[in-house]
This record gives structure tokens, sequence and C-alpha cells, in this order.
């Protein structure tokens, strides 16, 4: 086994980021004696050549191939162990832990019972990430915690992306199109040829959002860019996105944006 590991002690300001990078690496890895183990942080390992398998969970454990390009994820208090076959594996590594990362659990790009990512030309994108991550570690590197940090989301986004297949990227793509439309959840289903649990399933892995949340985000989106490209009247605004009732729409927009819609448009003009 060869290469290189730098570990990092971020201070309690750096954990305020909500993200801690604690550890980064890589190696080359031929067959090893690895009885497993539990740790209390975050690991996402990449394996860019080669191939094994992974262990994880209570018992009974569960066992998943992994196939380069791939990434595997390992949690925090969960036993998990790992080989590569009798050909080795490259593999690169990070440690991580904070209230981000639980954040990216919620959201579906970490998952306990999808810890293997097979990847496809994204591993490529994942790759530059890390080069980017061995160079912010080194000795002599300004805010190396900070920096690191910030790669280390990088990371985890790419992550969450790549979890994403054509089927959803069309569910999410449908929702933005029609998100205005006066359908209620099942008709936007029934449009899709879904019923509404998988709809809710996809639309939930696709974006971390229920349905009805994410027809509401994407209604305020556009009722943000309406206020500040147009000077179109709030109702004719509220109508636009959906709100046949201007007044339910201005408590609703001051509500999740903070601002009412005439004060949104104003802070938005003041501020080109």
């Amino acid at each position: 086994m060869s290469g290189f590991a730098r570990y990092l002690t971020p201070s309690e300001e750096h954990r305020r980021l909500g993200l801690a990078c604690l550890g980064v690496g890589a190696q080359q890895v031929r067959r090893m004696n690895f009885d497993g183990r539990v740790l209390n942080c975050y690991g996402l390992m990449l394996v860019t050549r080669g191939g094994g398998w992974l262990e994880w969970g209570d018992r009974p454990r569960r066992r998943l191939p992994v196939r380069a390009p791939a990434a595997f994820v390992t949690f925090p208090g969960l036993y998990h162990a790992y080989q590569p076959d009798a050909l080795g594996w490259s593999e690169r590594w990070v440690l991580f832990d904070g209230p981000a990362a639980a954040a990216h659990e919620s959201l579906g790009g970490l998952d306990r019972e999808a810890p293997v990512i097979a990847l496809g030309p994204g591993v490529q994108t994942l790759r530059r990430i890390f080069d980017s991550l061995n160079e912010a570690v080194e000795v002599g590197a300004p805010h190396r915690d900070v920096v690191a940090a910030a790669l280390v989301q990088q990371l985890l986004a790419q992550l969450l992306v790549g979890r994403v297949n054509d089927d959803l990227s069309r569910v999410v793509r449908y929702l933005d199109e029609h998100a205005v439309e006066p359908l209620t959840v099942g008709e936007h289903a029934r449009r899709l040829g879904l019923d509404e649990a998988t709809l809710r399933s996809e639309v939930q892995r696709a974006t971390g959002s229920t349905t009805k949340e994410y027809i509401l985000r994407t209604r305020l989106s556009r009722a943000k860019r309406l206020l500040l490209s147009t000077d179109r009247p709030v109702r004719e605004v509220a109508q636009a996105v959906g709100y046949d009732d201007p007044a339910y729409f201005t408590r609703l927009f001051t509500r999740r944006v903070g601002a009412a819609p005439t004060e949104f448009r104003r802070y938005g003009m003041e501020q080109r």
C-alpha cells in the first residue's frame, strides 16, 4: 500500500461553517488484512481503478461490489469494511463531519441504504475536486480548513447530482416547466405516466423536497424573476405564477422570502 495522507484538526470557529474536513489522502491498495471499523465521522472513498467490495451495517451485514469508477460512503457509528480484489484498486479518500453532512443525508446524497455509487463521466469532476483538495491541505496552504471544507461541500454536491438519473431529470424538467399550472399533484403524476407515490419518491430523490414544496419553490423563484425583470403589478405576477388571489400570494411570498413582493422589488432595483 502506498500513497499520502494529511489530517486536519479544525477549530470551533471552523466547525461553525457546518462542515469540517478531518483528513484527505490517496493510495494504491492491494489485498490487505482489514477486519473493519466504526468511525465517529463520515468518509468518502473514490475508487478510480480496480475493484473489490464494501461491507457495512449491523448484523446481518450487507456487502456490495465496488468497481471503478465508483465512490462509496462510510457513516459515523456504522460498521464498515472493504477489500480490493487481487489486482488492487486506486482510491482517494476524505474524512469529514458536521451538521451539513447530516443535511446531505437528508437530501439523499449520502444514503446509508445505498453507500456505493457507480460513476460515469462525473468521475472526472470528482477527480478534479480531489486534486484541488490535495493542494488545499498542503503544508503552508493558507486557510486550509476553510478551503478544504468548501471543497468537501463541492464533492458532496457532485455526489448528490450523480445519483440523479435521466428519469429523475425528466420529472424535474417537467415540474420546472409546468409548476405554475393549476394542477394537483395527482394530475401532474398522471401527465408523467406515474402514480402519485412514485412521483413523490422521484421528486424527493431528485430535489430533496416534497412535490408540493418543489412546486412552491419553483413558483416563488419565477415570481422573483418577474418582480425584478418586469414592471408588472403584483396582481399580474401572482396570476402568472399560479395564484389567482394576490393577497394570498403576498402573504405566502412574505412568509417564505422574508419581504413583501413590493419590498423585494424595491430592494432588488436598489442593488442594480
